[in-house]
């Protein structure tokens, strides 16, 4: 069998899109957690080494889960951890299976680092608040590495991945789960078609999250409310890990579906970052102070972009829905998203290349003077920018 590490984490994603997380009501970090216990007992109790290979499993899976939820592409993290991607090299299997003892022990290290980010991450600190703090990024190729020592060989783990990827067949966990999950919301579905065919040649593989889906029996307020725990926790994950975007989706049964219905959404939208995720809260979003060409938003520290898609910008438009209705989507980029992908030194050359690639789509895309007007963008590309901030706030 050929393994390779992509294809193991990819077959983890489609697991947990199609059967959920099968270990819940636990939180995927607990399941890992509650995994390296029972190794733990399991080798106390001098276990023989194939009993331990169910747990190891578990861990594997368990481990990739949080990397796909957490946008770590294991490829990148394993080569900057020189540790080879695909999983049939040598190097991984000199020493031979470990004695589970042995196993136990690597996993805990491993593992234990991994239980700290997390709880950083599940906090209440600010984002960089922690310096001992190490992203999943540089962490779960150690805990894989731990784990395969449990096994014989790359055919010895590949035979138990698939023995185990079968029984998950009957499993489902949907129903079970009790914690949010981001990574999973409605709304990265919802979007989906847009980050598929969009000329971003940076979209199709971008990690997204969401807040819980939009509940038309609480006020817009409310609904902002609710999501601002995930919200500040994607803002806290992009010090270390990094996820490409938070989605937002307004159903226009609710706001309307006019151009003047997408400006008052999303003045109120911005509002309400600004009064609760910047420096200046509880204050709002000063128009005289957001047109100066030096403004950026910062929320929590991190400056973010946002993208405005809607059912009205034509086929020819650079935030054309191709296909989504019956919402506003707001897309909240990070700038530390952007940087891992384009660095400062050749962000302008390359921005202008994407552009370019929109042009060539048949898709104008003109970039406005200053970064308040490049958010929610004219219906025809040749009109003035919108000036939607003048707009009073209705929350």
């Amino acid at each position: 069998m050929k393994l390779h590490v992509t294809r193991l984490q990819d077959a983890v994603h489609r697991l947990v899109e199609e059967r959920g997380h099968y270990w819940a009501p636990l939180p995927t970090d607990a399941h890992l957690a509650a995994e390296v216990d029972a190794l733990g007992r399991l080798a106390a109790g001098g276990a023989d080494p194939a009993a331990a290979k169910g747990p190891l499993v578990e861990i594997v899976v368990a481990a990739l889960a949080l990397a796909n939820a957490y946008g770590v592409s294991m490829q990148q993290a394993c080569n900057d951890a020189a540790m080879p991607a695909d999983l049939t090299d040598a190097s991984l299997w000199r020493a031979g299976r470990q004695e589970p003892e042995q196993v136990a022990a690597l996993v805990a290290a491993a593992v234990e680092p991994v239980h700290y980010t997390m709880a950083f991450y599940r906090s209440e600190a600010r984002q960089g608040s922690d310096p001992r703090v190490v992203a999943l990024h540089g962490l779960i190729p150690g805990v894989l590495r731990a784990a395969f020592a449990g096994f014989d060989s790359h055919d010895d783990l590949g035979a138990h991945l698939n023995g185990h990827l079968e029984r998950t067949r009957t499993l489902d966990g949907r129903s079970r789960e009790t914690e949010f999950d981001p990574s999973r919301a409605v709304t990265t579905e919802l979007i989906r078609p847009i980050q598929m065919q969009t000329f971003c040649p940076f979209a199709q593989k971008s990690v997204l999250w969401g807040p819980p889906s939009y509940d038309e029996d609480l006020s817009f307020e409310d609904n902002m409310k609710a999501s601002l725990p995930t919200l500040r926790q994607f803002i806290r994950v992009q010090d270390h890990d990094v996820i490409d975007g938070y989605v937002y989706a307004f159903p226009t049964r609710v706001f309307g579906e006019s151009f003047e219905d997408l400006q008052q959404v999303f003045r109120n939208f911005v509002e309400f970052l600004h009064r609760n995720l910047t420096d200046a809260a509880p204050a709002g979003l000063d128009p005289e102070t957001a047109t100066d060409p030096k403004w950026f938003l910062v929320l929590e520290d991190e400056e973010c972009f946002i993208s405005v898609f809607a059912p009205i910008y034509p086929h020819d438009h650079s935030r054309y829905m191709n296909g989504v209705e019956g919402h506003f989507v707001f897309m909240l980029q990070p700038e530390a998203a952007v940087l891992r992908l384009l660095t400062k030194n050749d962000y302008k050359q390359r921005s202008e290349a994407i552009r370019h690639r929109f042009r060539d789509g048949f898709q104008r895309y003109v970039l406005a003077d200053i970064e308040l007007h490049r958010f929610l963008l004219p219906v025809q590309a040749d009109q003035p920018p919108v000036k939607w901030y003048e707009l009073a706030p209705t929350i």
